[in-house]
């Protein structure tokens, strides 16, 4: 791994909302021989950490009924209602406790004075340590002076010079230290001129708060709140701060708005020099009925660009009886928001974004779907006829009985789209379909005969003289026949079952002439070994594919003979045209090739450390590879993984991606991800950091470099400073290990059989 960097600026952020900063100079080279899987890379090491438990009662409570419980090793009768209580002393009364070297009890008052080596605790294990205290039981209200103390929920500690009870949930303490470092490490605390804590609302309130980092202040806060469990509060998270060549000085603080346990919102009020005031909000709702979020974003009379809005809006709505409900609503105010205030290359990256309310209901028989769906597209250099179109609105009717085999099954299946556009055609398409077929299927093999009909019918909105209500209707037949061969196979002494699975596919389609039909939203699929099956070979409902072929297919597998545990698959499959394909995207076009691209497709698991897949398409005209993709993996323990990705389709495209997370030592790991164009030679996002987490806090340095709308190459530095059980300075945006999934699919391991 070789990281050469020349740095000129910075920029601490927080929130994945920040500008790049063009100021900084980084180029990220490095190469691996395998990477990651990202479903083990959200989990991270701590060092020799101990991980935290869960509070368990310390002792038995004692019944609400007035009841003391006292032990000790001698007692005093000073008067009638008046005891000292000697020697390894403990007093309980419900759930709190006392431990002390003498306690003066007085049963009348119900006051107690502690002295020696004094605990209050409760069966939580909440406890306070100090060498005198006063307490009235039946209240429990009291004082201590300087003591120690340690909070179950949280792993919370400290001491304070002063300690006042007010109740068994709310205790008051002065010139007080805090921190969730494990004793012995003082790494971080807070120091605070007063702190009440309040245990039934699992809330802290600090007033004069100052951070101390290694003893060193780094922030003052006149007024915090801040929870004492995992549970959410209301209150001013750590604020953000930033530097940026694009966007000057940044200065953010969040507030965080619990409203209810299932509403809350974060309002985070920004501070742009180069733009001016930014608010970003979101607010979250969540039910059992129901789900969602809201994003917003505004910066009025922007300095450079005017005004700059974004809005996000997500809803999820159970209905009951099968019904559900969403809604997807994006925009933004302007073509280079997502550029200017994004930091990702998978979200700068769209050119259009969707906006669509719909409501789905899923049945044992029916299924139906309705929906209107518009985007907003954002990349400027589509125009045009290149235009999505909106569909307003789309309804999908389908039914379809249980697959059984020995007899008949039936499959319906409808779309009505009406499709609107500025430019080109626009109208209403209703597309049918009807199938039936009659599966049977044994251990050995199965024989699957399917007929079809298909129904195309428009009604446009064009000018005469063209054909207002075009319209094809289409049967079609196939037939799908495979056997199954077994043996048992030894491998270094494992045994395996391999099989060998032949497949013959028929598929005849008579030509119905579609030339007059207009093209919504259809094209061609990228051609897989799954793909060498479909009925009809275009994807999108304007264009029923003519044919008479015959695709051909073996494919192997082993498994596991204990487990079943799929290890290894191995796919070929290539289609012969005995006719010349007549229907086309572009009219009056005839495809007169004989024979498909050959596919092939291999999936293996080596060890339990290495994953391996790859797929190439053959072009046996040309004998060159047209396309082909290839991953590999190793992951030799939990936290060790690194993956290669090689990925070429001709005259397009070709890729390299290689990402890794490694511990480089108890407390240090590396993350890195690089996506590198071999066909242009550059770079197209690269991300390099290095984490440092002990069991109190963590630092995290990032450098990216990506991208941009305008082909230039977009740089920055990131930091996160992370104090565990308190919160973050900084935010470091979503990692490139997350963006690129290239971890096994759930097809790995499944039948390849229909």
């Amino acid at each position: 791994m070789l990281i050469l960097c020349n740095f000129m600026g910075y920029t601490i952020k927080q929130r994945g909302l920040m500008p790049q900063a063009k100021s900084v100079r980084c180029w990220v080279y490095f190469a691996a021989l395998a990477t990651v899987s990202l479903q083990q890379a959200v989990a991270e090491p701590v060092g020799e950490c101990r991980a935290p438990v869960e509070p368990v009662p310390r002792f038995q409570a004692l019944p609400d009924d007035g009841s003391t419980s006292v032990r000790a090793q001698s007692i005093e009768q000073l008067d009638q209602d008046t005891v000292i209580l000697s020697g390894q002393v403990q007093l309980q009364r419900q759930d709190q406790r006392i431990s002390a070297e003498e306690i003066t009890y007085d049963r009348a008052s119900s006051e107690a004075e502690a002295r020696g080596a004094v605990t209050l605790e409760n069966v939580e294990g909440d406890q306070f340590h100090t060498e005198e205290l006063f307490v009235e039981l039946d209240r429990f209200t009291g004082y201590a002076d300087r003591g120690e103390y340690s909070l179950a929920r949280n792993n919370a500690r400290g001491d304070a010079r002063n300690i006042l009870l007010q109740s068994k949930d709310r205790v008051s303490m002065r010139k007080v230290r805090y921190t969730t470092c494990p004793p012995g490490n003082d790494d971080w605390y807070l120091k605070l001129g007063r702190l009440s804590l309040d245990k039934s609302r699992n809330l802290g309130v600090a007033h004069n708060a100052v951070i101390k980092f290694k003893k060193v202040p780094v922030f003052y806060w006149p007024y915090l709140r801040f929870p004492t469990s995992d549970q959410r509060q209301t209150g001013f998270l750590l604020p953000e701060l930033g530097k940026s060549t694009k966007n000057g000085i940044i200065f953010g603080w969040p507030l965080y708005w619990n409203i209810a346990p299932n509403y809350d919102a974060t309002i985070t009020p920004r501070l742009l020099s180069e733009n001016g005031t930014q608010l970003q909000t979101e607010f979250r709702y969540l039910g059992r009925p129901l789900a969602g979020q809201l994003d917003l974003e505004f910066l009025p009379n922007d300095k450079q660009t005017d005004t700059d809005r974004a809005v996000k809006y997500e809803h999820r709505q159970t209905l009951g009886s099968g019904w559900t409900g969403n809604v997807n609503y994006a925009k933004v105010s302007d073509d280079n928001y997502l550029d200017d205030f994004k930091n990702n290359l998978a979200i700068t990256s769209l050119t259009s974004l969707p906006q669509e309310a719909g409501v789905n209901y899923n049945g044992r028989l029916w299924n139906f779907r309705a929906r209107a769906l518009a985007y907003q597209t954002i990349d400027p250099t589509i125009t045009g006829s290149a235009l999505p179109y909106d569909r307003l609105p789309q309804l999908n009717l389908a039914a379809h009985t249980p697959a059984a085999s020995g007899r008949p099954n039936l499959l319906f299946a409808s779309e009505y789209n009406n499709f609107q556009r500025d430019l080109g055609p626009t109208g209403g398409r209703l597309g049918l379909n009807l199938s039936v077929d009659w599966p049977f299927r044994k251990s050995f093999g199965f024989v699957i005969p399917r007929l079809s009909a298909y129904n195309i019918g428009y009604s446009l909105d064009v000018t005469p003289p063209q054909d207002e209500t075009p319209g094809v209707t289409v049967p079609a037949f196939s037939l799908d026949n495979g056997l199954i061969f077994e043996r048992e196979a030894r491998i270094r002494g494992s045994r395996f079952r391999q099989t060998l699975e032949p497949r013959l596919y028929y598929l005849n389609v008579p030509f119905k002439n579609q030339d007059n039909l207009p093209n919504f939203d259809t094209s061609l699929p990228t051609l897989s070994f799954d793909n060498l099956f479909r009925e009809n070979r275009f994807v999108g409902g304007d264009r029923i594919g003519d044919a008479n072929q015959a695709t051909l297919a073996l494919s192997t597998r082993l498994f596991g003979a204990d487990d079943g545990v799929e290890h290894f698959r191995f796919s070929l499959g290539e289609t012969f045209y005995f006719e010349d394909r007549q229907v086309n995207l572009t009219p009056g076009t005839v495809e007169t090739t004989s024979t498909s691209d050959i596919v092939a497709e291999l999936s293996a698991r080596f060890a339990e450390k290495w994953y391996g897949r790859a797929t190439v398409q053959w072009n046996t005209d040309t004998e060159e590879t047209d396309r082909s993709d290839f991953f590999l993996q190793y992951q030799p323990g939990k936290y060790k993984i690194v993956n290669l990705r090689y990925s070429f389709q001709n005259n397009d495209f070709e890729q390299a991606e290689v990402s890794t997370l490694w511990p480089v030592s108890k407390r240090w790991t590396l993350a890195a991800s690089t996506s590198y164009s071999l066909q242009e030679q550059r770079n197209l996002e690269s991300y390099a950091g290095f984490q440092y987490r002990s069991c109190c806090w963590a630092l995290r340095f990032f450098a990216r470099r990506r991208l941009d709308s305008e082909q230039q190459q977009v740089n920055d530095v990131l930091l996160q400073f992370e104090l565990t059980g308190l919160g973050r300075l900084g935010d470091v945006p979503e990692s490139p290990l997350r963006q690129s999934v290239f971890a096994p699919g759930q097809e790995f391991g499944s039948t390849v059989l229909p």
